[in-house]
């Protein structure tokens, strides 16, 4: 779909180690998209356990997409995103680690509401088309994976109305400024 519409998007992916997987891992890259790195269990209590715990688990694949592309991504988005309920504590040392690694993280300003059990292909369209009117910049957060059928039945109608809206449509890289959510101290 995104190559009828020339489209390079960005992938944060999970590990997974399946044939499947790898082939769509390889994909990804082989057709100009950027692949970044989401996280390797995505269990929330594992992973926002601790400093080490993060990290231990974001290495893991790091080096699984390494291995497998070729490319060494060097941008990521945290599980439930920079700052939630399970990493409050350590937030602000793990994006320090992170950043001092050299990665960028990227959080989202539009939430399609795909992640909701029951998304429907209408609810997507107008979750994004409603989120996205105050900003002159979006970053969508979508989920693609065998399940996710409104997704992708949606996404033809969403790019369609951000092209209409003079939104450029791109994958992230270092030229694109992130969208990190604010916290206080």
């Amino acid at each position: 779909l995104l190559d009828e519409y020339n489209i390079k998007a960005t992938f944060f992916v999970t590990y997974k180690d399946d044939d499947s997987s790898i082939s769509i891992y390889k994909e990804i890259v082989n057709r100009g998209h950027k692949i970044g790195i989401h996280t390797s269990s995505h269990v929330y209590d594992e992973i926002y356990s601790s400093i080490d715990a993060y990290l231990d688990d974001f290495n893991k694949v790091f080096t699984h997409i390494y291995d497998i592309t070729g490319v060494k991504p060097d941008i990521f988005r945290f599980p439930g995103g920079s700052i939630n309920p399970y990493n409050v504590s350590i937030h602000k040392e793990i994006i320090a680690e992170m950043l001092r690694r050299g990665f960028t993280y990227y959080d989202w300003n539009v939430d399609s509401g795909d992640g909701f059990v029951d998304s429907t292909k209408t609810s997507i369209i107008e979750s994004v088309k409603n989120r996205s009117k105050n900003f002159n910049k979006v970053i969508v957060l979508m989920h693609d994976s065998d399940y996710k059928q409104n997704t992708y039945q949606a996404l033809p109608t969403i790019i369609d109305y951000l092209n209409e809206n003079n939104y450029n449509i791109e994958k992230l890289d270092s030229t694109i400024v992130p969208i990190i959510f604010a916290y206080k101290d």
